[in-house]
């Protein structure tokens, strides 16, 4: 037999669902080893009745534990005061934590934790989206058919029109959707601001809506004319060449994140009247430059160092083996810096493959995009990291008094 409803605003009262901190059960308090224990258990409030043991305090009440969606048998007395208010179970999936009743800790877990179990990674908070990195790829998340339709939602939210069929769920689409198409349709400029620790996912989740900028700007732009779309495509191919190289000389691997951002970036997109892409610009600040030199435990320095070392492994006569022998360069283990933190290769990245990609970023950039740059500028900067590498291997070391004055150079590996 169901409890019977609480009260509204009376969080002991019978039948009312609660939020029951794991310090006030007899399983105590969760390990402190376990991140992924909450602190909290549901419960609902029970009506005492007249064969109960008194409770160890006249204000405690009578909760009965939740567990796998059942009302355990032994209840546990709780002091009114520890107790917070839980929503109705009709809410523990809701697309916007914006829509509960009681907006609390324990609840936004839960309705965050239940989403992602049903692979669902964003959850709307008013105009923020929460996003839960899930670590592996989502099917039909954000391929070319998902893009159109976040597209034509955002441009008839702009518009003021109406759109059929049922509302989209929470997207990083939608957040760059309503940015874009304000934009275009207002003439006002537009900020998208994403944080979170590190290895939440900030740097795909700033592709992934790079991307949804590009393709509708492209559309823009064929709608405005050839010569603007050819600018926009140029634009474009430099955009994607930047962040190869970003993430290049500014990620790294590091105990929580395979391709971590070690340095903060501003990217500045400037569009047309017509909303085609028509400028950009990228500042990074607070770059983490002790990383060259030290990486920590089990960790790697920026990936661009490690991509170069591949080429030694390169296959003779390819243009990377070329560049080994030009360089003078020898394997990562070799080289104190890409040594230090213990941790040479990354499960699932192949470096020499990736030195293929920001070598192509690099000449692009440097060498083809027009920045007016002599040729061979994409080799010069290999060149600077190689020299760099060499460095790191060079001890000073100071003389014996005997020896005379001043330090010397005890020589490199």
């Amino acid at each position: 037999m169901a409890a019977p409803a609480a009260a509204d605003g009376d969080v002991a009262a019978p039948g009312a669902r609660v939020w029951v901190p794991i310090s006030e059960t007899p399983a105590g308090a969760p390990p402190e080893d376990d991140d992924e224990a909450l602190p909290f258990t549901l419960g609902v409030v029970q009506r005492r009745r007249p064969e109960d043991a008194a409770p160890p305090s006249p204000d405690m009440v009578l909760v009965s534990l939740v567990e796998g969606g059942d009302v355990s048998a032994k209840p546990v007395w709780v002091k009114p005061a520890a107790l917070v208010p839980a929503n109705p179970e009709t809410l523990d999936g809701v697309d916007d934590v914006g829509a509960l009743s009681h907006l609390n800790e324990p609840s936004l877990l839960r309705v965050v934790m239940a989403r992602y179990a049903a692979r669902s990674i964003y959850t709307r908070a008013g105009p923020v989206l929460v996003a839960i990195n899930p670590f592996t790829k989502v099917a039909g998340l954000y391929d070319a058919a998902t893009m159109r339709s976040y597209q034509s939602a955002a441009a008839a939210a702009a518009a003021a029109a109406e759109r059929d069929g049922p509302a989209l769920p929470p997207h990083l689409y939608q957040v760059a959707g309503a940015a874009y198409y304000d934009m275009a349709a207002r003439g006002r400029s537009q900020s998208v601001v994403i944080n979170g620790e590190s290895g939440a996912g900030k740097t795909e989740s700033a592709k992934i809506i790079l991307s949804f900028f590009i393709s509708a700007a492209s559309a823009a732009g064929k709608g405005g004319g050839g010569g603007t779309t050819k600018v926009g495509e140029v634009l474009q191919a430099e955009l994607d060449a930047s962040n190869v190289l970003l993430e290049a000389f500014g990620n790294a691997k590091t105990t929580r994140n395979h391709n971590s951002s070690r340095f903060g970036k501003l990217l500045q997109l400037r569009f047309s009247p017509t909303g085609a892409l028509t400028g950009g610009s990228i500042s990074r600040f607070l770059l983490e430059k002790s990383r060259v030199v030290s990486p920590e435990a089990d960790e790697r320095s920026y990936h661009a160092p490690y991509q170069l070392a591949s080429c030694c492994r390169a296959r003779a006569g390819t243009p990377a083996a070329d560049l080994a022998v030009r360089l003078g360069l020898r394997g990562a283990g070799t080289y104190r810096y890409l040594s230090a933190g213990g941790c040479l290769l990354v499960d699932g990245v192949d470096d020499a493959a990736e030195f293929e990609a920001t070598n192509a970023a690099l000449t692009a950039i440097y060498d083809g995009g027009g920045g007016g740059a002599a040729a061979g500028s994409a080799e010069a900067v290999w060149a600077v990291v190689a020299a760099v590498l060499t460095l790191g291997d060079i001890e000073f070391r100071e003389p014996a008094e005997e020896e005379g004055k001043g330090g010397g150079v005890a020589g490199g590996r």
